[in-house]
């Protein structure tokens, strides 16, 4: 499978995530989760393959969309 169908199949899971997920603790444990894991997996998995997948490219995604989860974490509590 090609990187750009990767990273396309990549993106649509983040936006689904971001947009769907809605719990404060849930997102903020799950992107703590994508970087601990995108970070390990950048080291252990950086040239292995798995049913055409490339696990280096999606740790490194998986560190962005967690950053993005935590840093937004927030986003869906009411003010007030």
């Amino acid at each position: 499978m090609s990187e750009i169908t990767q990273l396309v199949i990549a993106l649509v899971l983040f936006f689904l995530l971001d947009r769907f997920l809605k719990s404060y603790p849930l997102r903020k444990w799950l992107g703590v989760l994508l970087v601990l894991g995108g970070a390990v997996g950048c080291v252990a998995a950086s040239q292995l393959r798995l049913v055409g997948f490339d696990l280096g490219l999606l740790s490194i995604f998986a560190v962005a969309v967690g950053v993005g989860l935590f840093l937004k974490r927030r986003r869906f509590e009411q003010v007030g």
